[in-house]
């Protein structure tokens, strides 16, 4: 290895030192740079018409003049120097656009000698300490006065930064039964600063302002289709959320109509149940039918009508659950008593000659239905109906207000489950 810069080798038992080479290394350091600022804001005019009137661009440069002269630096100055005043600045001829590209010197004005035939020239100053860029365009300049006027860039307009909102609550295509308490909730951020409000909208109208975060509330709302967005605000600037739909639906309306409620059948009981089902905003898809805890058919179609056969006696439950077009459900529930049938037997009898009539009991079950029968001979085909009723004893009296002196009999049947 060669080495151009001359060196001094000293050496003892454990170091060596090369003298001469680190300053050739540091020479090579790759030197630290910034961004510029760039005043390219809206333009403002600034009109110097006595002297202590000045154009404070910085805390470090305000620009100014006396009587006659060149401008200076006020902060630092007190009077134009030729060839360095304004102090902290640098100046060149051009567009601010091409600020990077140009060749910075003293200012033209400082002297004096060039002015007013620069008027309507446009300048790019450089002010170094603070690395800012500004355009000064010449307006007017009085020859050995004070006046002069220039129009100038400013700083770059500050746009606050656009908050982002969406909705995250509830999610969309969600179906809620009528009528609907709705979780509605907001994710809300801003990269600086607060968001100082979200409102919320539902088809347009506003249901809902919240202040503070988190941004969420429950509100009622109605059978419907709901478009819901959500709009936050920060340092005046809004965003709007994507649209949430949902649709608050109406259940279906559903009713067993057979049997009735509390009807009492005799085991083992077969029995249809029957339902109507509608649903005003929608159709209904399906009707489901229980017993007890136990589903029996669902009919999508058509009459909604099941059987159950052979109810052992016991207390029962009998439930439709109709459902619409979008899911939501409805249902409606009637007991009934199914139970073991006593025999009936008459007893009791008595008979008054002189009014005519005859009276017997029977045994029965409260809620079944009997008939009373009475026949002259006992031909099959000769038993007449007296009467037909709903056991509401176990012990039933009938009298015969019609009867005659002549032979005649009497039967009493338990008719079948409706």
């Amino acid at each position: 290895m060669k080495l151009t810069t001359p060196m001094k080798m000293l050496k003892n038992a454990s170091t060596v030192i090369l003298q001469g080479i680190v300053p050739a290394l540091l020479s090579a350091a790759i030197p630290l740079t910034h961004a510029s600022t760039v005043w390219n804001g809206p333009t403002i005019n600034f009109s110097h018409t006595s002297v202590g009137v000045n154009d404070q661009l910085t805390s470090g440069v305000a620009l100014t003049r006396g009587n006659g002269g060149g401008l200076y630096n006020a902060v630092t100055e007190s009077f134009a120097s030729g060839g360095t005043s304004p102090s902290d600045t640098k100046w060149a001829v051009g567009s601010l656009a091409n600020f990077n590209t140009l060749t910075y010197g003293a200012c033209p004005l400082e002297s004096g000698e060039r002015p007013p035939n620069d008027v309507g020239t446009t300048y790019v100053v450089h002010l170094i300490n603070e690395d800012i860029y500004l355009s000064i365009k010449l307006t007017s300049w009085t020859s050995g006065g004070t006046g002069f006027a220039y129009t100038r860039s400013t700083p770059a307009a500050v746009i606050p930064p656009t908050p982002t909102i969406s909705i995250t609550n509830p999610v969309g295509g969600a179906v809620f039964s009528a009528p609907a308490n709705v979780s509605i909730g907001a994710s809300a951020a801003v990269s600086s600063g607060t968001v100082t409000n979200v409102q919320f909208f539902t088809n347009g109208v506003l249901l809902r302002t919240v202040l503070t975060a988190p941004f969420n509330f429950t509100n009622a709302l109605p059978a419907g289709a709901y478009a819901l967005k959500a709009v936050a605000t920060a340092s005046g600037i809004s965003a709007t959320s994507a649209v949430v739909n949902i649709t608050v639906d109406a259940p279906p309306a559903v009713t067993i109509t057979n049997p009735a409620s509390g009807a009492v059948f005799s085991a083992p009981a077969n029995i249809t149940i029957r339902a109507s089902a509608s649903d005003g905003d929608g159709t209904v898809t399906n009707v489901q039918f229980l017993v007890g805890p136990n589903v029996l058919t669902n009919i999508s179609s058509g009459t909604f009508t099941g059987t159950t056969n052979n109810l052992a006696a016991a207390s029962y439950t009998l439930t439709a659950i109709a459902s619409d077009n979008f899911g939501i459900k409805n249902s409606n529930s009637i007991s009934i008593s199914v139970v073991t049938p006593v025999a009936t037997t008459l007893s009791g009898m008595s008979a008054s000659a002189a009014s005519a009539n005859f009276q017997f009991s029977y045994l029965a079950n409260v809620g079944l239905n009997y008939v009373i029968q009475r026949s002259t001979n006992l031909v099959s085909t000769n038993w007449l109906s007296l009467l037909t009723n709903t056991a509401v004893s176990s012990t039933v009296i009938f009298t015969d207000n019609n009867a005659t002196n002549s032979a005649g009999y009497y039967r009493v049947g338990r008719l079948p489950n409706p």
